[in-house]
């Protein structure tokens, strides 16, 4: 026993292969933690971008009623310079 004691304290408690997987293990951690970071910043953009979108839709909506209510509505074709 006093044998096995001594090896592992030689080793610091663990063999190479265990360290190198412990080493992976961290640095994948690491990773997954950035990753989820990021994926939750994009879903809130996208939530944001979500309801501004919504709200433009309802002003749109809301506008052209507004312009049926009130009378003719002008295309803009007609105003626009034609390309040769």
């Amino acid at each position: 026993m006093a044998d096995w004691d001594r090896r592992v304290t030689e080793c610091g408690g663990l063999t190479p292969g265990e360290a190198r997987k412990n080493d992976e293990l961290t640095r994948l951690r690491t990773k997954l933690a950035d990753r989820t970071r990021e994926c939750t910043q994009l879903n809130q953009r996208l939530d944001a971008a979500a309801t501004a979108i919504a709200a433009l839709h309802h002003d749109n909506t809301l506008l052209r009623q507004e312009l049926d209510q009130a009378g003719v509505l002008v295309t803009l074709d007609t105003r626009r310079p034609q390309s040769p």
